[in-house]
């Protein structure tokens, strides 16, 4: 039976026309990955090229739901779905980077963050906050700058979209996660603003981290923004976020 499931998932001969049938098959492996050896993982990363996004999401939620896959498996192939034309492929590529180890993983990640396509952009600031969930890294000046500008370009044109709204929440994340307390320290004034912006954000998970990364910034613009939101802000939730990184800040 293995060796049919195998047969069907590697073979455009005889494997089953029907995508979900095709993704069912992925879950099977899933479920049970050492059992299925070596060839079974092998066949879950082909899937990955599938024509079918449902087959392609299916392979990458299967291996980032493994934990033994993060031994096995290279995250190259995941990297390279986080531009696939379907959206539901790439953020799946990009959670499934959270089983990642390996720090050379976030420079590959990075260029995904900062493209210009908002949908891959989306996509590449899940992975890298993914991507530096199980590791210690710690971004360069000119990626800190790359990176606060990256929020910015979400804030361009038509930046309502879901995906931008994505990219903000999980850039900001991001650089929480991999900015050193002494760059935020530095930070100039024109991603300073930056940040204030963000203060004024709709999603609570971008205003409150703006709040949060505005506690480490010394200078001016950082506390007057902090001392603005602590004291305007509409939601109490920015206001408590607001005073506690001035409180945080003045320490």
């Amino acid at each position: 039976m293995l060796r049919r499931l195998l047969s069907w998932l590697g073979s455009d001969d005889d494997r089953p026309a029907d995508p979900e049938t095709r993704a069912d098959r992925l879950r099977e492996i899933g479920r049970d990955p050492l059992a299925h050896g070596h060839d079974a993982t092998e066949d879950v990363l082909a899937a990955l090229d599938d024509e079918s996004p449902l087959v392609r999401t299916t392979a990458a939620e299967v291996l980032g739901s493994v934990e033994v896959y993060h031994e096995l498996v290279a995250a190259d192939p995941l990297i390279e779905c986080l531009d696939d034309p379907e959206r539901s492929v790439r953020l799946a590529a990009a959670e499934a980077l959270t089983v990642t180890t390996d720090a050379t993983v976030v420079d590959d990640v990075l260029p995904y963050a900062l493209a210009d396509d908002p949908g891959v952009r989306a996509a590449g600031a899940v992975g890298l906050y993914h991507a530096l969930g199980r590791i210690t890294y710690e971004f360069a000046p000119a990626q800190v700058e790359a990176l606060f500008d990256a929020v910015a370009a979400t804030n361009e044109g038509d930046a309502g979209t879901e995906d931008d709204e994505l990219a903000r929440e999980y850039l900001l994340s991001a650089i929480s996660r991999g900015v050193a307390t002494r760059d935020l320290a530095s930070l100039d004034a024109a991603r300073t603003d930056i940040l204030v912006t963000a203060l004024d954000d709709d999603a609570i998970s971008v205003s409150g981290q703006a709040a949060a990364l505005l506690g480490h910034v010394d200078n001016e613009t950082a506390r007057a923004g902090l001392r603005k939101a602590s004291e305007r802000h509409a939601d109490e939730r920015v206001r408590d976020a607001a005073t506690e990184a001035l409180t945080d800040g003045a320490e």
